[in-house]
């Protein structure tokens, strides 16, 4: 384990309030730790959360034993874990409030664990008078995704389709008949939400095998 060890195990910053409502704020960086040896690297427990217990997101970078970087980004609801291997780490963090700073946390230990995480997309539909498609990239790690609307009376006209690398729709989804806990991703390329006319907030969740 001596030539595994990291740099630093735990780090901090101050995340200022988002200027627009439903968007994270300007990034900084929470902690940036780097294994003092020149081994394969160790599995990592890492937690995050805030003083205020206020959400926030997060976007991981790590590489182990001399590999490639890999990004995961992932919310942190009150306090979240995820477990990578690595001898490299980077956590930097977003504000999602838009009435107050936040301060955000990160600690690590050695070790290994099962763990999930969600990433959300957000958006909004104004006096929209027939239905519109929004698009979105599953992020990485990504293995299944559900539609959420604002008014749950709108959810039998809302579909979620998953497109391939082709364009071509592989999969469609009545948002109110989503299977639990979402729609496998599989090797889709793109969500396709087809979101119906009205004003109303809606988001989309994926769940993240990490």
């Amino acid at each position: 384990m001596g030539i595994c060890k990291l740099s630093r195990r735990s780090g901090t910053a101050k995340l200022t309030a988002s200027t627009v409502a439903g968007s994270a704020g300007a990034e900084g960086e929470v902690l940036t730790a780097q294994s003092s040896g020149t081994g394969e690297g160790d599995w990592r427990i890492i937690d995050l959360w805030s003083d205020e217990a206020s959400p926030w997101e997060a976007r991981l970078v790590w590489s182990g034993g001399g590999g490639a970087q890999r990004v995961a980004l992932l919310n942190v609801p009150k306090c979240t874990r995820v477990c990578v291997h690595a001898t490299m780490l980077q956590i930097f963090g977003s504000n999602l409030s838009i009435s107050a700073n936040i301060q955000a946390r990160a600690a690590i230990a050695d070790g290994q664990c099962d763990t999930e995480n969600q990433w959300t997309v957000r958006g909004g539909i104004s006096q929209v008078a027939s239905p519109t498609n929004v698009d979105v990239v599953p992020p990485p790690w990504a293995k299944f995704v559900r539609l959420e609307l604002s008014d749950d009376n709108l959810l039998a006209t809302a579909f979620v389709e998953l497109l391939d690398v082709n364009a071509t729709t592989r999969g469609r989804y009545a948002a109110s008949q989503q299977p639990a806990p979402g729609a496998p991703i599989g090797d889709a390329a793109t969500v396709r939400c087809v979101l119906p006319a009205g004003t109303y907030s809606y988001r989309v969740v994926f769940l993240l095998h990490l």
